[in-house]
């Protein structure tokens, strides 16, 4: 009878043990055409098989950017699967904190705030308005109810000095 006790007991604790459960990791390795990641998962340090990578959207509107090895990233399981991990966010931690913006005086985004930022290249958006830090190509029409300022100079109340008759040109505006 102990015997079956012990057996059952085994059994069921294995059972138990397959049961997932949302655990931190760390990205091992990256497979950033299919969207898919390797994890060591803590504090065991077992790595998982390639699982899905986290995204804000897919599909037609995708909005993804891939995690990098090293990354840190929070992990939960598909139906209470411990064999079928994915990843739900990645987390900052002392290794990776959150970034600064230049936009802010070299701050990171606070509250009310949203920010992106891939190396020097910024684009900042809060009830102010928004701010990009980079050069901007644009295909297609542009189309502005307010004024444009150029370094400084209204493209609609700017002036000219040197006008003539004729076809003379002006100097540079002001």
């Amino acid at each position: 009878m102990t015997q079956l006790h012990n057996s059952i007991n085994m059994l069921m604790h294995s059972h138990m043990n397959r049961i997932g459960r949302a655990k931190f990791g760390i990205v091992s390795a990256l497979d950033y055409k299919n969207g898919l990641v390797k994890v060591r998962l803590q504090p065991e340090n077992c790595e998982t098989g390639w699982i899905c990578d986290a995204a804000i959207s897919v599909g037609e509107a995708t909005i993804y950017s891939p995690s990098p090895v090293g990354t840190h990233v929070f992990v939960d399981t598909a139906h209470g699967d411990g064999d079928n991990y994915v990843v739900v966010s990645r987390v900052f931690d002392s290794t990776t904190p959150p970034q600064t913006f230049t936009c802010l005086d070299n701050q990171p985004v606070s509250v009310g705030q949203f920010g992106i930022k891939t190396g020097n290249i910024e684009f900042f958006v809060d009830k102010g308005g928004i701010k990009i830090i980079s050069n901007v190509e644009i295909t297609g029409n542009v189309t502005v109810s307010g004024d444009v300022k150029a370094s400084g100079i209204s493209l609609a109340d700017h002036t000219h000095s040197g006008v003539k008759a004729g076809t003379d040109s002006t100097s540079p505006p002001q």
